[in-house]
């Protein structure tokens, strides 16, 4: 039992260290593509910053002599931005989201949500406020409806042929950029205006266990005032003819009686499984197919017993020679001998106790000590007990 039990905990053992090679490949992998991937947009982004820099220059020395850039790929496309740079590639640690995400509750379970107002506090759009289209919590960023726009160049294989090679949409901005905008009443004044708050914590934290959601309230701290959540608006369905009416589907046009069946008998063995190995009542048909492959089996395990060769024949004969003869038994001979042999034994291990012991090397010099006569030769010899009888 300890050996299958060493056995077991070497080959777990063998799996968790296969299993974390093979995570630490594929981890190095990823974060090896996901650097090329910056680094090629940081690349991308100096080129197109120093190309920038050199037509302004070109511009203010030559004039109307300055070479052209909305020509080939870039026609009608001039200050617009490569579309790889549209959408930052890969995936950021948590450590990052969490340092984006800090005055919003943490990016786990963030205090934001579509269709709040927020205020934008970096770039060109800061302090305009608008609502949150999308929410992109791998990158912890954020999409603001209207606001921080830039114009995107699209190739001529991603467009049609009448659609322009530039399009102005909103370019997503990390969530360290925003904060959320909420009226507040004044105590004092008592009048309602937007505020700007700047920190949210959790609060009346709930986790279901059996649906696995998760519900809290936003808080401000220090004012102790809950943020509700926006309204999700309800999607709006529309009927179509092919759709089934509600009176359709509460009308009864069953009604199960113990007469017959609720379902053919085919549609039975198909939902309980009709050769399934759990189940305890199978038709008589199966189980004579079963009898039979039984016999068959057996029949073929018989016949290859009746099939050995000579050599096998003897190790048969043998072992049931062996088996017909039993274990050996002590005789009272034997016995005797056994007990003469242990006597002799005893007798010189007390011959062996009643010796002095040997001097040490220092004093072997100045004293002598006597020498020990040898055994006498009457002493008995040692004898080895007989071979068992068979």
């Amino acid at each position: 039992m300890q050996k299958i039990l060493r056995r077991v905990a070497t080959a777990e053992r063998v799996a968790a260290k296969r299993s974390k090679t093979k995570d630490l490949k594929w981890y190095k992998k990823q974060k090896k593509e996901q650097s090329n991937e910056q680094q090629q947009q940081l690349t991308l982004a100096k080129t197109e910053f120093s190309k920038a820099k050199q037509v302004v220059r070109d511009d203010w020395e030559l004039g109307p002599l300055a070479p052209r850039q909305d020509v080939g790929d870039w026609h009608d496309a001039r200050g617009a931005i490569h579309e790889a740079r549209f959408s930052v590639y890969g995936k950021i640690t948590l450590a990052m989201r969490n340092r984006r995400c800090q005055w919003a509750g943490g990016a786990y379970n963030l205090n934001l949500a579509v269709g709040d107002r927020v205020v934008l506090v970096d770039g060109p759009d800061k302090g305009r406020i608008s609502h949150i289209n999308k929410i992109d919590y791998e990158k912890a960023e954020v999409t603001v409806e209207g606001l921080n726009k830039s114009n995107i160049r699209v190739v001529a294989e991603l467009r049609g042929e009448n659609d322009p090679p530039v399009v102005n949409m909103e370019v997503p901005l990390p969530i360290s950029g925003i904060r959320l905008v909420h009226p507040v009443k004044d105590a004092a004044s008592g009048v309602t205006r937007d505020v700007i708050i700047n920190q949210l914590v959790h609060g009346g934290f709930l986790h279901d266990r059996i649906s696995g959601k998760r519900r809290w309230s936003r808080v401000v701290p220090g004012l102790n005032i809950s943020i509700p959540w926006p309204r999700k608006e309800e999607p709006e369905r529309k009927d179509y003819k092919a759709d089934t009416l509600r009176i359709d589907v509460e009308d009864k046009t069953f009604v199960p009686t113990l007469l017959r069946p609720p379902m053919p008998e085919s549609v039975l063995d198909e939902l309980r499984g009709k050769y399934s190995r759990f189940r305890t009542r199978h038709d008589p048909a199966y189980l004579a197919r079963l009898d039979a492959e039984a016999r068959a089996k057996d029949d073929r395990r018989k016949l290859m017993d009746s099939m050995r060769t000579p050599l096998q024949e003897l190790h048969r004969a043998e072992r049931a020679a062996k088996k017909k003869k039993g274990k050996p038994r002590l005789t009272v001979d034997m016995l005797e001998k056994i007990g003469e042999v242990m006597a002799k034994n005893m007798e010189r291990t007390r011959n062996a106790r009643a010796l002095p012991d040997a001097p040490s090397s220092s004093s072997s010099s100045s004293s002598q000590t006597p020498d020990v006569p040898p055994p006498s030769e009457s002493t008995p010899q040692e004898t080895q007990p007989p071979p068992a009888s068979s």
